[in-house]
């Protein structure tokens, strides 16, 4: 048996042992690495998690100091910044001075008195003046009275026969109208109580604060409480006098409803004006902004009739609003609305001015007194039919079923289409025409629909009744005598309390010039 060569024994097992052993550093290197790579991970992560509870705990180190000191400087920076910055500045340096102090010193309340009683006054003294302008205002048994009797009739069981439904519609709408009136004088005589008894009440702690402050040796625990009684009472007070002061404005504003054709339902029509493709996409607008001022008013809007546009928005569009006094609200809208923006229609995003007309007419019954009284000759109308369109079938698309009727003298046109035939359409149609005669009438002062003028909303330049203006600065005007305006047009363009500013200034203005009329007949 041949025994190995030592030398070639030791040469490979040499060999054999360089290549381990590199190896072996090799990954004892990578493993170190590793280790301190993870072991820096670990303390980065131990840092900011314990810099994210330090923060957390001088949070709330910081916001335990500031109960205790009766200052909350992060509330006070949520709630400055709605002020002026020099406001905002003067507010933070007392925040940061009252949070460091540690003396027990009673801060001053400013209480601006003066103020808090002329907002008292003027609520309570429209108040008063609402409450005599009605009868039933001003004697609450007689309205209670009133309520009683109409439910008296209501419980007779003959009373809902159908032979009597004109008269279950009426005493149902009167009970429904008079129990919300005296719901909202119980609340009115409330808040009026509230907001008097709160200012009494105020000044008389104003007294005791000023005298607690005269004294050296006062207690500082009671300064205290009086002064928090102070801010509750002038806050209770100041909430109920506001509260009766708009309830009280909305309130005047139905009393100046008093029209014949006020408490009626009423048909807005929307129609395009100058502007082409731009004048579309204004009706559209004023679509969206009718349509929402009439829910915020808690009216019901039913679309009767739209004509869509070519590229946008609608060429016209007939709204049927009900609810109270919907046309004495609606009827000072009535005339041209002119819009100046960038129009998005142009290549060039150049300004562009455009027109859209708004006509307000009341809804009246067919059975009417009213309507029955009016007259109109056939030689006065014109009537052409046209295709309804829309949903109905063959009947509405290809039958002439759609009533088209214009009054010669005054150049007034109606248009009914919703019926599915023409013989009812025309009755409809007719019914409308004399309702609008019968409006222009009582807006002329007339009286017979003999001496109408024409009253054709033109939506052009020189017309207009409102200005909106979105370039080059926003501006929304009313250019008739109430000369109204506010540079929140995104509001007005919302219909909410914005627009219905807008609807109340104008009422005013209106109620003024007819006084100013009365006075100068007399």
């Amino acid at each position: 048996m041949k025994r190995r060569h030592p030398s070639n024994s030791n040469c490979s097992h040499g060999h054999g042992d360089g290549t381990s052993t590199s190896s072996i550093h090799h990954t004892t290197l990578m493993t170190t690495a590793i280790l301190m790579v993870s072991l820096l991970m670990t303390t980065a992560m131990a840092l900011s998690f314990t810099r994210i509870n330090t923060r957390g705990r001088d949070r709330r180190m910081i916001h335990s100091r500031n109960q205790n000191n009766n200052c909350f400087v992060q509330h006070s920076l949520i709630q400055s910044r709605t002020r002026p910055y020099h406001q905002r500045r003067t507010e933070l340096y007392a925040a940061k001075e009252s949070s460091s102090t540690t003396t027990t010193t009673t801060s001053t309340i400013a209480v601006d008195l003066p103020s808090l009683r002329k907002l008292v006054r003027e609520s309570t003294q429209l108040h008063s003046k609402n409450l005599a302008s009605s009868n039933l205002l001003s004697n609450p048994q007689q309205l209670q009275s009133r309520i009683s009797d109409l439910e008296m009739e209501s419980s007779d069981p003959s009373f809902w026969d159908a032979s009597n439904s004109a008269r279950n519609e009426i005493v149902t709408r009167e009970i429904a109208r008079y129990t919300k009136l005296n719901e909202e004088v119980q609340l009115w005589n409330k808040l009026k109580l509230d907001a008097e008894g709160a200012l009494e009440l105020l000044e008389e702690l104003l007294n005791e604060n000023a005298d607690n402050n005269a004294l050296e040796n006062s207690d500082n625990n009671n300064n205290e409480e009086t002064q928090e009684m102070i801010v509750l009472t002038m806050d209770e007070c100041q909430s109920c006098a506001s509260q009766l002061l708009d309830l009280s404005q909305k309130y005047e504003l139905t009393t100046l409803l008093s029209g014949p054709y006020d408490a009626s339902p009423c048909r807005l029509v929307l129609t395009a004006g100058a502007g082409g493709t731009e004048a579309c996409d204004w009706v559209s607008m004023l679509y969206r902004m009718y349509t929402r001022h009439a829910s915020h008013m808690d009216m019901r809007v039913t679309t009767l009739d739209e004509s869509p546009g070519d590229v946008v928005g609608y060429k016209s569009v007939e709204l049927l609003i009900e609810g109270t006094n919907a046309y004495g609200w609606f009827k000072g809208e009535k005339g041209a609305h002119r819009l100046v923006r960038l129009s998005p229609f142009n290549a060039n995003n150049k300004r562009q001015t455009t027109f859209a007309g708004v006509d307000v007419i009341p809804v009246l019954e067919e059975n009417e007194e009213a309507l029955k009284e009016v007259d109109i000759p056939e030689k006065e109308l014109e009537v052409t039919t046209m295709r309804s369109g829309g949903k109905g079938g063959q009947n509405v698309n290809k039958v002439e079923t759609g009533v088209r009727m214009k009054h010669l003298p005054t150049g007034i046109a109606v248009r009914c289409t919703q019926e599915r035939s023409q013989g009812r359409n025309k009755q409809l149609a007719l019914a409308r025409l004399k309702a609008q005669l019968l409006a222009i009438a009582q807006e002329q002062r007339l009286a017979s629909i003999e001496a109408v003028r024409g009253d054709v909303v033109e939506a052009s330049w020189g017309a207009q009744i409102r200005n909106y203006v979105m370039q080059p600065y926003k501006l929304v005007k009313d250019s008739r005598g109430s000369g109204y305006e506010t540079s929140d047009v995104s509001g007005v363009l919302d219909g909410g309390g914005a627009l219905e500013e807008f609807v109340g200034s104008w009422l005013r203005w209106r109620r003024e010039e007819e006084e100013r009329e009365r006075e100068m007949d007399e």
